[in-house]
């Protein structure tokens, strides 16, 4: 039975051992306000005197009497109006402000200088919607100048061109315009002059390839027009070389060939 009470007793000191207890320490709370930004007011600084309360003395002195400096000086909160920290803050807004305004700047003036170097460097000049559009399009048979010059042409045409100096006066013409193409597409130049001499060389292309094209045509026709007159040397030397035909027979095989005169 003894045990059993020195065992309730035991159990009940251990509990109160490890039970907890919370301190409200009004004076604490406001000590912790001070030290922050919350207030700084003279009416907090407990603890408070009272001379109804001679007990209160000694917790006041030994709080107030030897700090006297701290409750009657400023307030020395770091996040007070004015203070340390509120001024660091205000500082690094300042100076996000200042560094986004330069950042701003420099980003303005490097689209600036992307617009420009679009505008001008002929690296990127490839790049040009309108001439991807249309002047590429339209001067691509300058990029491969002999492939395009006998288009369904025959070979006779071809050596009869060649013979005459009609090729040579093309690819003559067709170079030079090949080679202004070609500076106009690296050289740095501003892009309204760049697109003004893509359409000079086109206008220009289109000319010449259209004399190109009625030099190839009326070349066609001479050469049907020489094969008609060989034809009718060769039939009137073959009607008049015949010794054993009269005279009547030579002029009735005229007449049933006659068309082979007509042009």
């Amino acid at each position: 039975m003894k045990h059993k009470i020195l065992l309730v007793i035991f159990s009940g000191i251990n509990l109160c051992a490890y039970s907890q207890k919370v301190i409200k320490d009004q004076a604490i709370i406001y000590q912790e306000e001070r030290m922050v930004y919350k207030q700084w007011d003279k009416n907090k600084f407990t603890p408070v005197f009272k001379w109804y309360n001679p007990g209160s003395y000694a917790a006041y002195a030994a709080t107030w009497l030897l700090h006297p400096d701290y409750k009657n000086g400023e307030d020395l909160r770091p996040l007070r109006p004015g203070g340390e920290q509120t001024q660091r803050l205000a500082l690094a807004a300042a100076m996000q402000v200042t560094s986004d305004y330069y950042k701003k700047e420099a980003d303005t003036l490097r689209n600036t200088a992307l617009t420009e170097f679009m505008n001008y460097s002929g690296t990127v000049s490839a790049l040009d919607p309108l001439y991807n559009l249309y002047y590429k399009k339209e001067l691509a048979p300058l990029d491969n100048i002999v492939a395009n010059a006998f288009l369904n042409v025959t070979p006779d045409v071809v050596l009869y061109m060649a013979d005459s100096g009609a090729y040579s006066w093309y690819l003559t013409q067709m170079n030079s315009l090949k080679e202004r193409y070609d500076n106009a597409r690296v050289v740095d130049l501003d892009r309204g002059q760049r697109i003004l001499l893509y359409h000079r060389i086109m206008l220009e292309y289109r000319k010449y390839a259209a004399n190109w094209k009625y030099k190839l045509s009326m070349a066609k026709v001479m050469l049907t027009y020489q094969q008609k007159m060989k034809n009718k040397i060769e039939n009137t030397a073959a009607y008049f070389s015949n010794p054993t035909k009269t005279d009547d027979q030579i002029m009735n095989d005229i007449l049933k060939n006659r068309k082979n005169f007509n042009p």
